[in-house]
């Protein structure tokens, strides 16, 4: 059985959207779309806390996801 990886956010417990990894030698921040497999070095967060991260001035967030895009309208419910 497969486990759903949840937010790494305290308290959160939303499922995993993006994978954050930063690097202090050069103050950056990436978000990329969710690994595979979890990586130690990374965190995963919720649709919501990576649509709203934001870094230590004098850093820089390089966004890596790739847009999902929809091809046809949601059918309406």
């Amino acid at each position: 059985m497969e486990s759903v990886r949840t937010c790494a956010k305290p308290l959160c417990g939303a499922p995993a959207a993006a994978t954050l990894m930063y690097h202090y030698g050069s103050r950056t921040v990436w978000l990329d779309n969710l690994d595979e497999e979890p990586e130690p070095q990374s965190y995963d967060l919720c649709a919501s806390h990576s649509a709203h991260i934001t870094v230590p001035v004098g850093w820089a967030l390089e966004d890596r996801r790739t847009p999902i895009i929809q091809l046809r309208p949601p059918l309406a419910v």
